[in-house]
């Protein structure tokens, strides 16, 4: 491998490249200068055709960095792009009387503006109305379903009671049957 003279490491951004092949002339090609205030012996404002096309990703990479402006200088990806030159002024709308044909809407006048503001607010009372309406019925339909509901409870309480009684009954007298049952057989044997 060949190492470069300290003349050129001193001046030249990147090392020189080493070859694979020994058909390549081993010439130091000069390379473009990545910023502008250094240079290699060739001057900044030279143009691709002075230098020798080489076929390598690299190179052309470096070029068209080289073409682009640098990131301060940069606009944003999201405003209109303007020569760097000129300044961006944004203008601002002109406020217009309310009484000026233009600050209206061609199709409709302040009369006309008023008899829909009139309307909307006509339609919203109307539904507010309708929606206490339905409070009010859903408010009536829960009262009557609380009353059926205790009314149910009280009629399953008394059932409970009479479904107690009735076995309560039951068990007494099937305990006095088979009492009754018992003692008759025991007075048989």
């Amino acid at each position: 491998m060949r190492r470069p003279s300290s003349a050129s490491t001193a001046t030249a951004p990147f090392p020189e490249p080493v070859s694979m092949t020994e058909s390549e002339p081993r010439d130091l090609v000069p390379r473009p200068a990545i910023s502008p205030t250094i240079s290699s012996g060739a001057s900044a404002s030279s143009s691709d055709s002075d230098l020798p096309h080489h076929p390598s990703a690299r190179s052309s990479s470096r070029r068209t960095r080289m073409e682009r402006p640098r990131l301060g200088d940069r606009q944003r990806s999201n405003t209109i792009i303007v020569p760097k030159g000129r300044d961006v002024v944004q203008t601002e709308r002109p406020q217009y009387p309310p009484d000026d044909a233009r600050a209206m809407s061609p199709r409709r006048n302040s009369e006309d503006i008023e008899r829909l503001e009139r309307g909307l607010r006509e339609t919203l009372k109307e539904q507010a109305r309708n929606l206490q309406s339905s409070l009010a019925a859903l408010a009536e339909k829960i009262d009557e379903v609380k009353t059926d509901h205790d009314k149910l409870e009280t009629e399953n309480r008394f059932l409970q009671d009479y479904i107690g009684g009735l076995t309560r009954t039951m068990s007494r007298d099937n305990l006095g049957r088979s009492a009754s049952t018992s003692g008759k057989m025991k007075g048989r044997r």
